[in-house]
């Protein structure tokens, strides 16, 4: 994996499934005893690949890309429980999502912007 539109897949494939888990944990937020699910943050599934930033000149910056890349984080429980006994906070839930949907709408400026650089250099 080593140009940014696999990368990028890889994020989408992230998202997905942050917002598959954030969606489980607001069905479930009034299910007796449910704990809130997370995600591992996208930063430690690209340090988890190896991930190695290339430069075709000396003159290149040089970067680490856990430098580099700021995904959001995910926040610890705060260990409130609620009436249901379950710890689901449905404000934080909502927030993680509205985060996940501006995850999204960059990812997707991006591989838009690659795509018209990529046919720009082919047309010539």
């Amino acid at each position: 994996m080593s140009n940014v539109l696999d990368i990028a897949s890889l994020q989408g494939r992230w998202l997905f499934a942050k917002e598959r888990v954030l969606a489980q944990n607001v069905a479930n937020a009034n299910t007796p005893g449910y704990k809130t699910a997370n995600v591992v943050p996208f930063e430690a599934v690209v340090d988890n690949i190896g991930l190695q930033m290339t430069s075709t000149s000396p003159s290149h910056l040089q970067a680490e890309v856990s430098q580099v890349a700021s995904f959001a984080q995910e926040d610890a429980a705060d260990g409130a429980t609620f009436y249901s006994g379950g710890d689901v906070n449905l404000d934080q839930e909502m927030l993680k999502s509205s985060e996940v949907m501006r995850d999204y709408a960059l990812n997707t400026a991006v591989v838009k912007s690659f795509h018209s650089m990529i046919s720009q250099a082919a047309k010539g």
